[in-house]
C-alpha cells in the first residue's frame, strides 16, 4: 500500500511540475524576455528566469573553475557589461557588473591560449541561475577592476529551459501513470473480493450438504 501510495505522490509530483513549467513558458516567467543589457542594468531583470540580452559586452577577463572529478565539467564565468561600464573599465575606473555569466559549454582548452572569453559586443540568451556555490568563483575576478554588488545576477548562458513537448509529457505521463496504478488496485481490490465471496459460497454450500 505504501509503494503505491509513493508512486501516486509522485505523479502528482511530476504532474503539478509539468503543470507549472507548461503555464509558466508561455505565459510566466519562463517566457523568453528580450531587453537591452542597458534596460537590464537600470531596471534589473524582475522576476524573468529565461532572459535575452541585447548589445551585451565581454569585457576579456574571466574565470575557469577546472573539473574536481572525472565526472565533473568546468565552468566559465565572466562579466557581462554594457557599453558605459566598458569605457569606465578601459579609463582605469574599478566597475560594479550587475551581471554574470557562466556556461559548461567551452573547452577547456582556450585557457592556455586566454581566449575562453574575448573582448566581444553580442547578444545572451540564457536562464537566470546560479551556479554551485563551490563553483562560483566570481570573486576571483581582478578587485582592481571589479567590485561585485551583493545582488549580483548569474545567467547560464546558451541554456533555455525545458522545452515546452517535454513538459506536457511529464504532465500526461504523471497523469496516465497514475490513473493506470489505481486503476490496477482497483481490479486486484475487485478480483480479491470476488474470490472471497467464492470461496465463502464454497464453504457455505459444504456446510450444507454435511
Amino acid at each position: 500500500m505504501w509503494v503505491r501510495l509513493t508512486a501516486i505522490l509522485l505523479c502528482i509530483v511530476f504532474f503539478i511540475t509539468g503543470c507549472n513549467s507548461l503555464i509558466s513558458q508561455f505565459f510566466g516567467t519562463h517566457k523568453l524576455r528580450s531587453l537591452s543589457v542597458d534596460e537590464a542594468l537600470d531596471q534589473g531583470l524582475g522576476d524573468a528566469d529565461y532572459v535575452e540580452l541585447l548589445d551585451a559586452w565581454q569585457t576579456g577577463d574571466y574565470i575557469v573553475v577546472p573539473p574536481k572529478t572525472t565526472a565533473d565539467r568546468a565552468v566559465l564565468i565572466f562579466p557581462i557589461v554594457g557599453k558605459v561600464q566598458l569605457e569606465k573599465l578601459d579609463a582605469g575606473q574599478t566597475i560594479t557588473p550587475q551581471i554574470i555569466g557562466w556556461t559548461k559549454n567551452f573547452s577547456i582548452q582556450c585557457d592556455d591560449a586566454n581566449n575562453c572569453a574575448p573582448r566581444l559586443n553580442m547578444d545572451y540568451q540564457g536562464i537566470v541561475r546560479e551556479m554551485r556555490r563551490q563553483k562560483n568563483r566570481a570573486h576571483m575576478l581582478p578587485d582592481n577592476r571589479y567590485q561585485l554588488p551583493e545582488d549580483v545576477v548569474y545567467v547560464e548562458v546558451g541554456r533555455a529551459p525545458l522545452a515546452w513537448y517535454w513538459n506536457l509529457l511529464m504532465m500526461l505521463g504523471g497523469l496516465g501513470l497514475a490513473f493506470y496504478i489505481e486503476s490496477k488496485a482497483h481490479w486486484q481490490r475487485k478480483i480479491g473480493a470476488s474470490s472471497n465471496t467464492h470461496s465463502t459460497d464454497e464453504f457455505e454450500n459444504e456446510t450444507t450438504v454435511d
